[in-house]
């Protein structure tokens, strides 16, 4: 059985309720944080739906995205991912427990970042590593050692994201800036129905949906409805049921079918199923006319 979409995770919401993450700074899909573990965590699927930089402070950290790249980061080194990037992940020990932090930032920032920056496209990567510095260390060491009294002040937030932006821009500023600009340049022209239909069978929300396309959610929303005169949950939960449908005529059983189509709880497959064709998914490969 297929279980890709049972190990699927959202970054950077996925990190704010585990014990080995400490959460520094947050608000909704910018945060800093910072990760030690004494396992290794493998094979772990990954959908980024913010810009993310990971800094690593012991260990290693391999990546390999869907588009064949293989990227390792060891102690003090570093790796961009933008956002809507889809990857397995690998964090190893290295003799001692796993430290890394990991900087996210949505589209709002990264505009505000880039600002009127001329920029002259030699050529850019999906993801890269980054070069560091002794300024980049300093940044999160102090960062770790302040107490705030509210975690979640987007403005402070903002300000440290912006203030750590521009220092890696100063020893990686054309690599940089150029793999950020692609990024936000080609994913303000995806059409909406082509992204959700592409991560179909991955467990996101309509927030996460949003937030890859560089919209907020009520924005998204205004934005669906204008087009499909539904919600965009209303026409998701029908265009995976449509899948669904075509999986389990095809032969499948409905628990690969679910997953196939994202859901993890078969129970609420069902549930949705039913909502959509009338009857079960057991009842329709009984009668398949």
């Amino acid at each position: 059985m297929n279980q890709k979409n049972i190990n699927l995770y959202t970054f950077p919401k996925a990190f704010y309720d585990i014990d080995a993450v400490t959460v520094l700074l947050h608000h909704e899909n910018n945060s800093i944080l910072y990760k030690r573990l004494n396992a290794d965590v493998v094979n772990t699927d990954v959908i980024t739906v913010s810009h993310v930089i990971v800094y690593v402070v012991n260990g290693k950290v391999e990546i390999n995205t869907d588009d064949g790249k293989h990227i390792v980061a060891t102690n003090g080194e570093m790796v961009f991912m933008p956002r809507d990037s889809y990857m397995v992940s690998d964090y190893i020990r290295n003799g001692q427990d796993l430290e890394v932090f990991l900087l996210f930032f949505d589209h709002d920032i990264a505009l505000s970042f880039l600002g009127s920056r001329s920029i002259s496209m030699s050529s850019s990567e999906s993801i890269c590593k980054l070069k560091t510095s002794k300024n980049i260390s300093y940044f999160f060491e102090s960062l770790q050692k302040m107490e705030f009294v509210d975690k979640n002040n987007k403005e402070l937030l903002t300000l440290k994201i912006l203030e750590f932006l521009h220092l890696v821009f100063q020893d990686n500023n054309v690599k940089f800036i150029e793999t950020l600009y692609t990024s936000e340049r080609d994913k303000q022209k995806r059409n909406i129905t082509t992204l959700m239909l592409e991560h179909l069978d991955k467990n996101l929300t309509v927030s996460d949906y949003a937030s890859l396309l560089g919209m907020s959610l009520s924005t998204f929303n205004r934005k669906f409805k204008e087009k499909y005169h539904t919600t965009p949950k209303s026409w998701l939960i029908e265009q995976k049921m449509h899948k669904a449908h075509k999986l389990l005529k095809e032969g499948n059983s409905v628990t690969q079918s679910a997953f196939d189509v994202g859901y993890l709880n078969v129970s609420n497959f069902i549930k949705a199923y039913k909502s959509v064709y009338g009857n079960t998914p057991k009842s329709m490969q009984s009668n398949p006319l």
